[in-house]
């Protein structure tokens, strides 16, 4: 779920960095797996197929990979924090009238392309602001609050 898969992301970067760096052996993952995921997030992992080689991504030698779904989340609460600033998106997104919030992606990213060094300038240019996790972490603790009435 939305909620803990971003510290499914962090385990894995964890420990791919641990790897990569050599202070983790590859053959102690499954051990490392294990201990993290309990630490984490309270779970007791049943097997290594439903643990460390649970996707194809160190199968495939996709390192470094996980890491763009957290960033991906992250970019797109907050870009839709600025929408809302300028259009009536949810009632938008209620109503299935989605040109408007098309062209404003389209304005603010997609016609941009290659243009911008790095996302941080990107943001910074069309929004006023760097990639900030806030935005994640808002939309999270509101909907999960609503969700369970904490």
């Amino acid at each position: 779920d939305e909620l803990t898969y971003p510290l499914h992301v962090i385990l894995r970067y964890n420990i791919e960095k641990d790897v990569i760096g050599g202070n983790l052996d590859v053959n102690d993952i499954p051990e490392r797996w294990n201990a993290d995921m309990k630490s984490m997030l309270n779970v007791e992992v049943p097997s290594n197929a439903k643990g460390c080689l649970q996707d194809v991504h160190w199968s495939a030698l996709a390192f470094g990979y996980f890491p763009t779904y957290l960033i991906g989340s992250a970019t797109a609460a907050q870009l839709a924090h600025y929408c809302k600033k300028d259009l009536d998106m949810d009632t938008m997104m209620k109503n299935g009238e989605f040109a408007e919030i098309k062209a404003w992606l389209t304005d603010k990213v997609h016609r941009h392309g290659k243009r911008y060094a790095s996302l941080d300038s990107l943001l910074e240019d069309q929004i006023g602001e760097k990639l900030n996790p806030k935005y994640f972490i808002d939309y999270l603790t509101t909907k999960y609050k609503e969700l369970y009435a904490l």
